[in-house]
């Protein structure tokens, strides 16, 4: 049984460890970070196949990778998806919000994470921003995991067996699972709970 708190052995920072026991809660109250950089940048990327559903077809992605790097020196990354057709931003305005929010982002003091994302939700704000906004949290939130030596799936409540998640399937699209010889002693079992079809 690991202590609920803990402190690293890392010269750069004397901050304390959250353990999967206290969880993301135990870090947005009580974990003080600062912001030294935020940068993003295009993250295009090829699709193996056109992706199409009624709205829109893909050939490739245009997303936003955005990097955060606290003063301490640790660093996360986080990605704003962007589609035009259900997403507010396009690529070229979540490129200047995510500059403008890592800008923002800089100038604030020291301050507890939970407060750093309130902050962010209050400078990108709603639905307009969402994706920025997701993004910047995602790559803030691995950030301070980093700190406190802590993956993030051990932050958000540890190891599982199952995961539940949705998948879009496009028109003309081949579901694609697995094979047994890419995931050699691993084991997969797809189930389907819910469908939901447009026509």
């Amino acid at each position: 049984s690991s202590p609920l708190v803990n402190f690293q052995k890392s010269p750069k920072s004397l901050n304390p460890v959250v353990s999967a026991a206290s969880g993301f809660k135990t870090l947005t109250e009580n974990l003080t970070v600062r912001v030294q950089r935020a940068e993003n940048r295009e993250l295009n990327v090829p699709l193996l196949s056109p992706f199409t559903i009624a709205s829109s077809r893909l050939d490739s992605v245009g997303n936003v990778a955005i990097r955060i790097e606290l003063s301490g020196g640790c660093v996360g990354w986080g990605e704003a998806p962007i589609l035009a057709s259900v997403t507010a931003e396009n690529q070229q305005t979540a490129m200047v919000k995510a500059r403008e929010a890592g800008e923002f982002l800089r100038e604030l003091p020291e301050m507890k994470v939970g407060d750093v994302l309130q902050e962010m939700g209050e400078f990108l704000p709603g639905h307009q921003f969402a994706s920025v906004r997701a993004g910047m949290e995602m790559a803030m939130i691995d950030a301070a995991a980093k700190s406190v030596g802590m993956p993030l799936w051990k932050l958000f409540g540890g190891a599982s067996n199952t995961i539940t998640t949705d998948i879009t399937v496009g028109f003309n699209s081949t579901l694609a699972l697995p094979d047994s010889d890419s995931f050699s002693s691993r084991s997969f079992e797809f189930c389907v709970k819910v469908q939901k079809t447009r026509v």
